[in-house]
């Protein structure tokens, strides 16, 4: 699935869980309802999304890095700047202006590769803050994904079942220690990677297992952003405003 059949289902998954949530424990006032729901409902889509961001040019990756025409343009300039930079230096010519070429060359490199940057930087937070100040057992996961992230396949390790049962448990027993909001991000995130999973089901490409590698699910129903996926989408947007209707009217 691409981003609209992916989002449409993370939303539907979003609906069902707070409906669900709001039935087992209902809460008193419509702003308390409203507010639950759309945080449950927002961090299903960015759950939804998520999972792609082992993919350097998925919507998700899209978000923290720089266009596909931009980071070329960076890695010709920091090449160029690299290069002008070196050649001053080693022919005698300014010390402090290859200096500085150098350190702007250095500057576009990592704008090029600012995806990698930010996912490798925001692993070793989560690292430290294990580490350092006992923040939950859940950080040394998502950190130690968050490290792996830019250098695995795109649907290996973040696209398996095993590793969303890990994602879904972590979040469950963190979220259940703060409820309220934080319970419902969690919530709604775990809704969300789910749909992903369930969503690429259909596609030629599929899933499959991290430790059974042969066992693979790919039903091959239709192409990703084609007209079948196109009317799925339609109908998950439907069936998530009757839910909410559903819920409005009788519950």
């Amino acid at each position: 699935m691409n981003k609209q059949g992916h989002s449409a289902l993370a939303l539907l998954a979003g609906s069902v869980t707070s409906v669900v949530a709001l039935t087992a424990s209902p809460m008193s006032t419509s702003l308390e309802v409203i507010g639950f729901a759309g945080v449950v409902c927002a961090a299903s889509i960015a759950g939804g999304l998520a999972p792609d961001l082992d993919h350097k040019t998925s919507t998700a990756s899209q978000k923290i890095q720089l266009s596909s025409r931009k980071r070329k343009l960076m890695r010709a300039l920091s090449g160029i700047f690299l290069f002008i930079g070196i050649m001053l230096i080693l022919l005698g010519y300014s010390l402090q202006a290859g200096s500085i070429l150098i350190g702007a060359g250095i500057m576009a490199g990592c704008l090029a590769r600012l995806r990698t940057i930010i996912l490798l930087a925001s692993g070793a937070l989560m690292l430290m803050g294990y580490l350092v100040y006992d923040w939950h057992w859940m950080a040394l996961f998502t950190g130690s994904a968050l490290l792996i992230m830019p250098f695995v396949k795109h649907r290996w390790i973040i696209h398996s079942p095993e590793f969303a049962i890990v994602l879904s448990l972590g979040l469950f027993v963190f979220g259940s220690q703060y409820p309220g909001l934080v319970l419902a991000s969690c919530l709604g995130f775990m809704a969300g990677w789910w749909s992903h999973l369930f969503g690429d089901i259909f596609g030629s490409d599929g899933i499959r297992s991290l430790f059974v590698p042969k066992f693979k699910i790919a039903l091959r129903l239709f192409d990703n952003g084609g007209a079948a996926e196109r009317i799925i989408s339609k109908l998950c947007q439907l069936f998530s405003i009757v839910i909410w209707g559903f819920y409005g009217l009788v519950l």
